[in-house]
């Protein structure tokens, strides 16, 4: 019986210090929402929140491929991760952060169609990585435009 008693006021020790440790946390996060408001109040004071569009980032962040066929914008986005494997999603941020324009309602959807397509067509490649496709344009694909590229400039 004595042994149950010792252990349970161990036990409520226990729960006393992790009260106190979590109290202590309380009022340290207190004083940082104090600090925080109080610069909040000094910015507006000074007229910085009035800004419009002040703390927004803005989306495009480049017009790289505005008015580059969807194709082409593709391409360019894999071949520029150096034979690095890109998701279907990554290629659709690089596409909207560097101006891509569509008329199209649903732009993601076309992104994985056109990926699709284009691994079908055999332009592309893909793997699947963490349960994730990954495209990328094979070396050998790459080393052959290039020479198109320099025999036809000659």
């Amino acid at each position: 019986m004595k042994e149950q008693v010792a252990d349970l006021s161990l036990l409520e020790k226990k729960f006393q210090d992790e009260i106190k440790a979590l109290e202590d946390q309380l009022l340290k996060t207190k004083k940082r929402l104090t600090i925080v408001t109080e610069a909040i109040e000094l910015l507006k004071e000074g007229g910085t929140f009035n800004q419009d569009n002040l703390f927004i980032m803005p989306e495009t962040l480049s017009d790289k491929y505005k008015g580059v066929p969807m194709r082409k914008a593709i391409e360019e986005i894999l071949r520029s991760h150096h034979g690095k494997k890109v998701s279907a999603g990554d290629v659709l941020s690089n596409l909207k952060k560097n101006g891509f324009v569509s008329k199209s309602k649903n732009l993601k959807r076309d992104v994985y169609t056109r990926l699709f397509r284009l691994r079908k067509s055999g332009i592309l490649c893909s793997r699947t990585e963490g349960g994730l496709k990954k495209y990328f344009i094979k070396e050998d694909k790459i080393e052959e435009e290039a020479k198109n590229e320099k025999g036809g400039m000659s």
